[in-house]
């Protein structure tokens, strides 16, 4: 009879001791984000326009690097927008980040990408920490 109730005792302690600590890093979803596994419609919108925010970010650091225009790495913003927007989209998604995105850390990405400096030889989101799936994407 003792055995049979300190079987239980150990599961039921990780499994308590694993949704207490489950998300506690986390800042709040980006509105219309689900925070749960599964991708719905309004989170794919939610997740298009933080693409969107990032690759307007994006390129406006390659506008300020003077890499957008006539013989320049882009030809024009919108060359600019299709190609990075293309970029995030692929890096960033709601496959990739089934329980939604974590708006604290689009925030330090949005940060990371404003304060870099010109002529970076990666042309990548990921080549910023602070940008990765893994610190942008809800646990």
């Amino acid at each position: 009879m003792n055995i049979v109730r300190t079987g239980w005792v150990l599961p039921l302690t990780i499994t308590g001791l694993l949704l207490a600590c489950g998300g506690a890093t986390e800042g709040p979803a980006i509105p219309g984000t689900r925070q749960s596994p599964g991708v719905t419609a309004p989170q794919s919108e939610a997740d298009a326009a933080v693409v969107e925010r990032l690759a307007s970010a994006r390129c406006d650091q390659e506008q300020g690097c003077n890499n957008i225009g006539p013989g320049a790495k882009y030809a024009s913003r919108s060359v600019c927008m299709e190609q990075i927007h293309g970029g995030i989209a692929d890096d960033l998604n709601e496959y990739r980040c089934p329980r939604g995105l974590d708006s604290v850390g689009v925030d330090r990405c949005m940060a990371a990408i404003r304060s870099e400096e010109c002529n970076h030889p990666l042309d990548t989101l990921t080549r910023y920490d602070k940008c990765r799936t893994g610190a942008m994407c809800l646990r």
